[in-house]
């Protein structure tokens, strides 16, 4: 009996030795080469058909793009029951930190993981919505057929006629989100039912695997609050000036009217101080961005895109692809539909880099080239990267690379160098012009910030409160009223969706990369001028030709999303953490003046809103999650009887 328990013993042994051998002889680099090479070559499928698409907006490329959908999605459910078997803790214990990183973000589905037809119906959803977006005019008594882009936009950069802007705030809502709000709630529950199969609560969840970490959230929300008495401050020093224009339209609980800030959304407040001169701190001089769209509409719009690339490349970064100028759409076609948000595109093929925008000839618009273009330098340096690996370190880098050339960009200093601004102007009233300069960033940099947040705050709280798809809209005006202390121009109710007026909303993108890269953009930014270029005043720094600025950039950019983000923030600029310190450095002379200014004109700082004062309460007419159903099983019989013939 011993010496046979001896042999069953010794077989197990060796049994079990085979199978830890088997495992540490699996070639993970050769499997991890094949499975991205196939992802890069899906993802550049599906990726052109969307180009496609948003270039040319038709029913023919619609039905390419649901199509190319419908296969990646297929394609990612096989790839992961190829590799689930390798996302084993057995497996993993004989890999490298870097297989095993590559294995699971692999073996990640996202909203892939719904079934075929609920996949279309997910897909065609999103197509709907950003259809109804991208498609949408409106007529004002003077003119018809006026787009977001260049026409609305142009009026709200401009203009001081209060009807009118009222007018066009109201209609822009109404044929954009007014239209999409039943889509949105079909997408909230197949978005969720999506999540709940990959063991998350909501699409928030999804959204927040890249960030690689559960705080995040709550992250964002202490930094914002440690910027909220800056803003204040020029929520108050706005407020006191637009009275003076606007007064009849002002209201009395301290909230700004959204049509007033020179923006559709009341995003960015920088163009008002174009129409309202007497805002800016040194109002005898010319506002930087009156005096340089005057020199703009001399150039090219080609021209303001090559100016881009020269300063990417006087750090010693590569000039854009052969591609990237025969492919790309840098103003808006008349002869197509189009989407004319601006992006950046990385078709996944070699050095093919793509950025679509509707230019017009202003300030703004060279610093979203700029922007734009950083992600494009993104996507060259880490293009060799495992296709997994080619995204920002997290979704909030990949957006603060082209603000922080935009910050070198938009200095006086930088914009004499390039002759938008005059010289002998600049050495005379260098001081005066920095102020004027930092209240201009301010309105950009600062006021976007409480926006930025909301916008993926309300998503979290619709997404996680099936209650709230009846309240979608008073929820909005709650966080706006708030954070951002703006209040709508008329009373909202629940026929109107506010949020949908808004890209990002019927697009499916997250929100809160924008706010972190408002946050990164000043880190990064004060690591290279103190660090690199040795500049003492922040506000002042350019890092033009540097190219010690350029090789720690391209370090960083090289790396892609190979490492946790923190571990590429420390390596960068010497910390994991997110700070607002920077943005307080950088703005301090502007704080230190609007503190002034509130007290000697006794100001009072603050809002005090209510809700219910701009809401209506009616039935809603939020939808229902029948219809999807419907939708689905309609696809299904489809499919059985495909089947059957």
């Amino acid at each position: 009996m011993w010496p046979s328990f001896l042999a069953t013993f010794s077989w197990i042994l060796l049994f079990g030795y085979m199978i830890i051998l088997s495992k540490s002889e699996v070639n993970y680099d050769e499997i991890l080469h094949e499975e991205n090479e196939k992802i890069r070559i899906e993802r550049q499928k599906s990726i052109k058909a969307q180009w496609n698409l948003e270039s040319n907006i038709t029913d023919y490329n619609e039905e390419l793009v649901t199509k190319a959908s419908k296969e990646y999605d297929h394609f990612r459910k096989q790839q992961y029951n190829s590799i689930k078997q390798y996302l084993t803790d057995e497996h993993k214990q004989n890999m490298t930190k870097n297989q095993r990183r590559q294995f699971e973000r692999l073996g990640f589905l996202g909203f892939s993981i719904l079934d075929e037809n609920e996949g279309i119906e997910f897909k065609n959803i999103q197509i709907q919505m950003e259809k109804i977006y991208s498609g949408a005019t409106i007529n004002t008594e003077l003119q018809t057929n006026l787009t977001l882009e260049p026409d609305l936009t142009e009026i709200f950069a401009t203009s001081t006629n209060e009807s009118l802007l009222k007018d066009i705030w109201i209609k822009w809502r109404d044929v954009t989100g007014k239209k999409m709000r039943k889509h949105f709630v079909d997408y909230v529950y197949l978005g969720n039912k999506a999540a709940k199969s990959l063991g998350y609560n909501s699409i928030d969840d999804v959204w927040m695997f890249d960030w690689e970490k559960d705080s995040i959230k709550q992250e964002v929300e202490r930094l914002l609050n440690d910027l909220m008495n800056l803003y204040e401050k020029i929520h108050a020093y706005v407020r006191f000036h637009l009275a003076q224009n606007y007064n009849q339209s002002m209201p009395n609980d301290g909230t700004i009217p959204a049509h007033l800030l020179g923006n559709m959304w009341g995003q960015t407040w920088s163009n008002l101080l174009s129409t309202i001169p007497t805002m800016q701190l040194k109002p005898n001089l010319p506002s930087l961005d009156s005096e340089i769209n005057e020199k703009l509409q001399n150039w090219t719009v080609k021209q303001m895109f090559q100016m881009s690339e020269k300063f990417f490349n006087s750090l010693g970064m590569e000039n854009m692809t052969r591609q990237f100028w025969e492919q790309s759409i840098i103003e808006k076609r008349n002869d197509v539909e189009m989407v004319c948000h601006a992006s950046a595109w990385d078709m996944f093929q070699m050095h093919d880099f793509r950025i679509k925008q509707c230019t017009r000839k202003t300030l703004e618009d060279l610093v979203t080239i700029h922007h734009e273009m950083g992600h494009i330098q993104y996507y060259m340096n880490y293009e060799n990267k495992p296709a997994v690996y080619r995204e920002g370190a997290n979704p909030g880098f990949h957006e603060a690379i082209g603000d922080l050339m935009s910050l070198s960009v938009i200095t006086p200093v930088h914009l004499a160098k390039v002759g938008l601004l005059n010289r002998s102007q600049i050495e005379q009233n260098l001081d005066d012009l920095n102020l004027n300069y930092q209240l201009r960033m301010a309105m950009d940099k600062i006021a976007f910030l409480p926006f930025s947040f909301i916008i993926d705050k309300w998503r979290w709280d619709v997404f996680n409160d099936d209650k709230l798809t009846n309240h979608m809209n008073r929820h909005w005006w709650e966080l706006r009223l708030k954070y951002q202390g703006i209040s709508p121009p008329i009373k909202r109710s629940e026929k109107d969706f506010d949020p949908g007026s808004k890209y990002h909303i019927p697009a499916g993108v997250e929100y809160v990369r924008y706010f972190v890269s408002h946050i990164l953009q000043f880190q990064f930014y004060k690591h290279l001028c103190q660090n690199v270029t040795k500049m003492d005043k922040l506000y002042q720094c350019d890092f033009y030709e540097n190219k010690m600025a350029g090789k720690q950039l391209i370090e960083m950019l090289q790396k892609g999303s190979s490492d946790h983000w923190e571990n590429i923030l420390k390596d960068f600029i010497g910390t994991s953490e997110m700070s607002t310190d920077a943005i307080y450095e950088y703005f301090a002379p502007l704080n230190r003046t609007l503190s002034d200014f509130i007290m000697n004109n006794k100001i009072s700082v603050g809002w005090n809103a209510k809700v219910d004062d701009y809401f209506i309460e009616e039935e809603n007419s939020s939808g229902s999650t029948p219809s999807i159903t419907m939708n689905i099983f309609i696809l299904t019989l489809i499919s059985i009887f495909i089947m059957i013939s």
